[in-house]
């Protein structure tokens, strides 16, 4: 599934890079992701920039409009509604004609240009459908988001289980988010982030784009398993980083965990209950 209700409004970019960020009540960041990312675009190659905007309320929609009106290369669509994370980034999908596509959250900042060495990596390796880079926090430390495939077993001790107790665990927890292995150097990773995604276009566009079952959570998951079924690897690269904000919704409220929850439902059944 996906593709669906793809807006005749979005100008269809032709350019060897594209870069999709979807908001939903994202004034906070949006202005530095905007920012960043303006500032390192790689100067030798066309980019386009869409921005799909989940009927904000929060006063992002004014600070879209502001951005597209300073940049030409900024393509805007305002939603109705909230469309979720993954039919909302399916509309850019759909719209590009882009050798490769950036899926980015709006709550990530880049210090240099990134999408140069990501694009010349995918373009030496055609094994390669996706790849991400190194997350940091705001304070330069590392974000361990490379994840195995989930287990029931996995998400249960992640969410419910108390920080405390979760030593008794440590090891399982390393090797989901694969700290065994370790992020100094590049490897295959199953599940890819979502927050930051480098891809083939075509190969987005050959799977259908994000799964549009998914309203939020396990979207990143089901694509990094549709494009390994598509016979190409998801691969981290750790020799460019990003940082990344990291609201954690999921933690901070039940409306997040519930939401969670459901996409981790949707997930299982697709793809088969794995326990641990």
């Amino acid at each position: 599934m996906g593709f669906s209700g793809a807006l005749t409004e979005i100008k269809r970019p032709s350019a060897a890079l594209s870069i999709a960020i979807v908001t939903f009540n994202s004034a906070r960041t949006i202005r530095s992701a905007l920012d960043s990312i303006l500032r390192h675009l790689p100067e030798d190659r066309s980019a386009a920039l869409v921005v799909v905007d989940n009927h904000s309320t929060d006063g992002t929609h004014e600070h879209l409009n502001t951005y597209a009106r300073r940049h030409r290369n900024i393509t805007l669509v305002h939603n109705r509604t909230n469309r979720g994370f993954g039919p909302a980034h399916n509309q850019a999908i759909a719209a590009t004609n882009s050798t490769h596509h950036v899926i980015c959250n709006p709550d990530i900042r880049i210090s240099e240009d990134v999408f140069s060495p990501l694009m010349e990596n995918l373009q030496r390796w055609d094994s390669i459908g996706l790849c991400c880079p190194r997350f940091l926090s705001d304070d330069g430390t590392l974000q361990p988001l490379n994840r195995r495939y989930p287990t029931m077993l996995d998400l249960f001790l992640r969410r419910f289980v108390p920080p405390r107790l979760q030593k008794l665990v440590q090891k399982r927890l390393r090797s989901y988010d694969m700290r065994d292995i370790g992020y100094e150097r590049s490897y295959d990773v199953p599940f890819v982030s979502g927050a930051f995604m480098f891809c083939r276009t075509e190969i987005l566009k050959a799977v259908g784009g994000f799964d549009e079952r998914y309203f939020l959570y396990f979207e990143d998951a089901d694509l990094s398993r549709k494009i390994q079924e598509h016979g190409y690897r998801t691969v981290y690269f750790p020799d460019v980083s990003v940082t990344h904000v990291w609201e954690r919704m999921a933690h901070k409220s039940w409306r997040g965990t519930l939401l969670f929850m459901q996409s981790a439902y949707k997930y299982f059944r697709k793809w088969g209950f794995k326990w641990w």
